[in-house]
């Protein structure tokens, strides 16, 4: 019986588990520096998990926090109080699986030569300025967000 229902199941796992390798680029405007990671950003069920490659940080979302463990040292960071973080995990979970009601929630979009370009609402203007992206089949080609404090992130899936 229990054979039978793990045969069941097994098709079920990529939809609550997907990973994928990523290069992340990052402009922050105070510093006037640009800092370049790679890594693996798995999706799983109800959480967002990030590793990073020679870093031993692990960051993970849940919707309600962001969980950052480095060191062995565990930090948990209030999304209440950080909006503008949440909507950076909501819009790539949405960008990332097509979920286009939360970006219709969030942004109205315009698409030209297969580039994606959103315009954030007035709630998270504040926040974001605006998001580009190109998506092809299951591949996130690029995503740009450019911050309305004027740092810039950049985000491509890898092999």
């Amino acid at each position: 019986m229990f054979r039978v229902l793990l045969i069941l199941c097994l098709p079920l796992l990529p939809v609550f588990s997907k990973t994928i390798d990523f290069s992340e680029e990052k402009y922050i405007e105070a510093l006037g520096k640009t800092f370049t990671k790679k890594g693996k950003i798995s999706f799983l069920k109800n959480k967002i998990e990030i590793v990073y490659s020679h870093d031993d940080s692990i960051l993970t979302y849940n919707g309600e926090y962001l969980i950052t463990k480095k060191n062995n040292k565990i930090t948990k960071m209030d999304l209440a109080k950080k909006p503008s973080v949440k909507m950076f995990f909501l819009l790539f979970e949405a960008i990332y699986f097509n979920k286009k009601h939360v970006l219709q929630t969030y942004f109205s979009s315009k698409k030209a030569g297969g580039i994606t370009q959103l315009v954030p609402n007035e709630t998270i203007s504040q926040y974001i300025e605006g998001v580009r992206f190109k998506k092809s089949a299951e591949k996130l080609d690029f995503l740009d967000i450019k911050l309305s404090n004027k740092d810039r992130i950049h985000i491509e899936e890898t092999y």
